[in-house]
């Protein structure tokens, strides 16, 4: 329940400590690029430690949500994002986040299981919710269209369209499923 809220405010931290870092503009993989001044800690205690929350928020899941083959699904893709996040932490991307190096390329790659693999499994949990009575038609319906929503900005992202607000795109593109995962929590540990 904790982990997506600190990931939230250690990024958020992370950029008030950047003079001159506009999270507006520049992505979170900025933080850990390999200019940025506190790159390894965002890096480990950032993209990895979210990693961590991931698969154990899956593990979680899988196990207290009832019995659906949809469960099966939505957890094996919590499982590749969150083991995408904890691959990114290895590989930071360069100045900029402009694809110069190898290095860079692979944080690229290994940050699409997350931006994919999570909003998905989102989307599918409405699906898993239909069977567990704990989750009533609302929370399907706002599952279902948050997955959808974070799916679709990763084209948007990719192709950066939006250029002067790519930062808050990603960010709610990426907090928007991670602070989903607290909020599922909290309904799991309440009923």
């Amino acid at each position: 329940i904790a982990g997506p809220i600190y990931y939230v405010g250690f990024v958020t931290l992370l950029g008030i400590l950047w003079a001159g870092y506009d999270p507006i503009r520049q992505t979170q993989s900025e933080l850990g690029a390999v200019n940025a001044p506190h790159g390894l800690l965002m890096n480990v205690a950032g993209f990895m430690a979210l990693g961590v929350v991931i698969l154990a928020f899956a593990a979680s899941y899988h196990l207290v949500v009832r019995p659906s083959p949809w469960r099966w699904v939505a957890s094996g893709l919590m499982v590749v994002a969150g083991l995408g996040m904890v691959t990114v932490g290895f590989f930071p991307c360069d100045a900029g986040c402009v694809d110069v190096t190898r290095t860079s390329e692979l944080h690229s790659i290994f940050s699409m299981p997350g931006a994919i693999g999570l909003p998905v499994a989102v989307m599918l949990s409405s699906l898993a919710f239909r069977s567990d009575g704990r989750f009533g038609p609302s929370w399907q319906v706002v599952s279902f269209l948050l997955g959808l929503a974070t799916l679709a900005s990763g084209p948007i992202i990719a192709t950066d369209l939006l250029p002067d607000g790519l930062g808050l795109l990603q960010r709610a593109a990426m907090w928007t499923p991670a602070l989903w995962m607290s909020v599922v929590g909290l309904r799991l540990n309440a009923v």
